[in-house]
């Protein structure tokens, strides 16, 4: 599983994800930063991706590949709830992917046999992060906001299933296996999946999506400034 024909790559994506941690933070401080990265972050994100997806004909349907026009419209509309709804999921979605491209990296060779395109989506995940991060620092959260993560969460979930049952896809968008448990397929192929199974899964993934924003909502009263005022440069 840890073969020395991924060492590369698993180093190429924790060097990535440091460095845009690193330049996140250095956009704490500066709001002109601040107002760059995340704005630049989010209109290449959804130029990119709307040229990308227009020329296939197919429809995002990984829950990272809906957040970069997530990202990108939020980044752009002056909404702050909604822009802190983008960070948490941004940064979630890009350090997931970070973490199994580090321990699974085969899984994405098998899925994406251009090399071109494992490196791009390498790319573009690590700038989703860094858009992320760069958001907790550009918006000040309010206890409140995390209704509309709750929100963009249903809805991508609904409109994921949804898809699936019209035959937009075969049912292997990686979401969709989040959210019915199958995931651990990919480690074990010859789970059963018993009962007992669903009740700690998803107590597991309720249990570090709580921490996950308990430790937001923490970064963001330490990086977003207390006094953001309403302009050009705030959200």
């Amino acid at each position: 599983m840890f073969g020395i024909d991924f060492f590369h790559v698993r180093v190429l994506q924790v060097v990535l994800f440091c460095l845009a941690a690193l330049a996140a933070y250095g956009t704490y401080k500066n709001r002109v930063f601040s107002f760059l990265a995340v704005y630049c972050a989010g209109i290449w994100l959804l130029v990119i991706k709307t040229f990308q997806y227009a020329g296939s004909g197919n429809l995002p349907m990984d829950i990272s590949a809906i957040c970069y026009f997530l990202y990108g419209i939020c980044a752009i509309l002056p909404v702050r709830p909604a822009k802190a709804a983008a960070a948490h999921l941004a940064t979630l979605c890009g350090l997931i992917y970070g973490i199994c491209m580090v321990a699974l990296p085969e899984v994405f060779y098998v899925r994406d046999p251009s090399e071109f395109g494992r490196y791009f989506a390498i790319a573009n995940h690590s700038l989703l992060f860094f858009g992320g991060l760069a958001m907790m620092g550009h918006v000040r959260f309010k206890k409140l906001d995390v209704i509309w993560t709750f929100i963009f969460l249903t809805v991508i979930v609904a409109y994921t299933e949804i898809c699936i049952a019209c035959g937009v896809s075969e049912g292997t968008a990686i979401f969709s296996q989040i959210v019915n448990g199958s995931i651990i397929l990919f480690v074990a192929p010859g789970f059963s999946m018993p009962h007992w199974y669903y009740f700690a899964y998803y107590a597991f993934v309720a249990a570090v999506f709580t921490l996950w924003l308990a430790l937001t909502y923490a970064v963001n009263r330490r990086a977003a400034p207390k006094n953001i005022k309403t302009g050009f440069f705030a959200a």
